[in-house]
């Protein structure tokens, strides 16, 4: 058992780095890089001032991972330092630094070019293929401990970890000098523990969400903030005010202003809000999970029934509807059931209309996303059940006396049930492929919603993230998939699987 495991954490593993390494791979070679620009804000506002425009352009193109980018003045600063009044000048026009910089750049690999109107001098180089994708993953893992912060202007930093309480009079392990304050821990949110310690860092979202880490945008809060009344002690003193602040986001801010230190002990003063509605993250884990749980229940209640009903008016009402959604384009049978939804039934047809607080909201996105799922279950059981009622040791069992009852429930439904059991994973991996047309066409504020959006601005970082994340779900499924078949059917054994292999 722990051998197959292990072996399976493995595999799991080397799944992840190879599904992601493709997805870098196509993303920056498949992806001309000017398309970055496309839902560019800024870029047309300088379209007129050359110097600007292309040093904008350069840094973005640098901040993506494509290029390598260093300016005249920034090549002086590593040179004389920068605080240096040799900088300025270094960037005179009859000084002798101008074919310093050209040469010594030139010799790195770097194409130097002037800038149109100053005549400054900067220099480009294209990063190569293999090195973007091994960036990628060495800033991948990011863990936070109390030498991480190298203020200069706080020599005095006290670093160490400490018990204390938050806000909501929570027990938590804070820090200082690490980025978070709160490293550890517990709320009344899913998932209940929390920590800061270990952190993916999958780049910064562009040009959506310019600038913001790409797992912040996933599971950061939506909508308006929600701001609170916080009663706290500051510096021995009782003080209370309002802030949509969500504490356990502190990280360090090198320099506070007034405010900040009328609410704030430390440095660690520059959170996160606290939002009304929940994270993209967590409205797609809403209504996948219970679209899943519908489509389960269901689809193997509707397939019991059809077989035990087999060629009467139930089982070819089942059959008639499996066939429809099968026969159709998923877009068009989520179309005529959020018009039958809208019309018939009241609800709305856009998530927005009533947002995230209201339950109205998410009944047609999750029902529509359970509808492929049910037909699919209930023909699987209907077919596998059927095939069991003609095995000799369902006619050996009734030749025995058990009941047409027994008989269904104590040996043919447990026999089908294993092989349906052994597809929830695909389930799983259904309902994430469903969720990018079905939050998509309900314009649901989730990750469903987001990667199509990301793939039609290039945003790089995000399309990469969310192929990260929906990997790492469907094999997790899979391997949970292989771990709930032996409950249902002990006479499986995953270390005898593994001696099969």
């Amino acid at each position: 058992m722990l051998g197959y495991v292990v072996k399976r954490v493995f595999q799991s593993i080397l799944s992840v780095l190879i599904v992601s390494t493709l997805t870098l791979f196509l993303v920056y070679s498949c992806v001309p890089r000017q398309l970055v620009f496309k839902g560019d804000l800024v870029l047309p506002k300088i379209a007129n001032k050359p110097d600007e425009y292309n040093d904008y352009k350069f840094r973005t193109w640098e901040k993506l991972g494509y290029i390598d980018y260093m300016t005249q003045q920034e090549y002086a600063q590593e040179v004389f330092g920068a605080d240096s009044p040799n900088v300025s000048q270094a960037l005179l026009r009859d000084s002798s630094f101008y074919e310093k910089f050209r040469t010594d750049l030139s010799a790195r690999g770097y194409k130097v070019e002037a800038l149109p109107i100053s005549g400054y001098l900067y220099a480009t180089k294209d990063v190569a293929l293999l090195t973007r994708v091994f960036r990628w993953y060495a800033k991948l893992i990011q863990i936070d401990h109390p030498y991480r912060i190298q203020d200069p202007n706080n020599p005095g930093l006290k670093r160490g970890y400490f018990l204390t309480r938050d806000w909501g009079g929570g027990l938590a392990l804070a820090a200082s000098g690490t980025i978070y304050k709160y490293q550890i821990w517990v709320d009344d949110s899913f998932p209940f523990f929390h920590q800061n310690i270990v952190r993916l860092n999958m780049g910064r979202s562009y040009p959506t969400f310019d600038g913001v880490p790409v797992l912040d945008v996933i599971s950061g809060g939506q909508g308006r903030s929600a701001r609170r009344e916080i009663r706290t002690t500051v510096r021995g003193e009782e003080v209370s005010f309002f802030t949509s602040i969500d504490e356990h986001s502190l990280k360090y801010k090198p320099v506070l202003d007034r405010l900040d230190m009328n609410k704030f002990e430390d440095n660690y003063a520059d959170g996160n809000l606290t939002t009304i509605d929940p994270s993209m993250l967590g409205t797609s884990f809403t209504i996948g999970m219970y679209s899943l749980l519908l489509s389960l229940a269901i689809g193997l209640t509707v397939g019991v029934i059809a077989a035990m009903k087999k060629d009467r008016i139930f089982d070819k009402i089942t059959m008639a509807y499996i066939v429809f959604i099968s026969s159709i384009p998923t877009l068009l049978y989520i179309a005529l059931f959020a018009r039958f939804g809208m019309k018939v039934l009241g609800l709305p047809d856009k998530f927005p209309f009533l947002g995230s607080q209201n339950i109205l909201s998410y009944i047609l996105p999750t029902i529509s996303l359970s509808l492929g799922g049910i037909a699919g279950e209930a023909l699987w059981i209907r077919r596998y059940m059927v095939d069991q009622m003609n095995a000799d040791y369902v006619k050996f069992s009734r030749s025995k006396g058990l009941s047409q009852a027994e008989v269904f429930f104590k040996h043919i439904v447990r026999n089908a049930l294993i092989p349906i059991v052994h597809s929830i994973p695909m389930a799983v991996i259904g309902t994430l492929a469903g969720a990018l047309i079905t939050e998509s066409f309900y314009a649901v504020p989730g990750m469903g919603k987001m990667f199509p959006s990301a793939i039609s601005d290039y945003n790089n970082a995000m399309i990469i993230a969310l192929t990260f994340i929906f990997t790492v779900v469907s094999i997790l499924a899979i391997f949970l998939g292989d771990i709930l078949v032996t409950f249902v059917d002990p006479r499986i054994s995953l270390a005898a699987r593994k001696e099969a292999r």
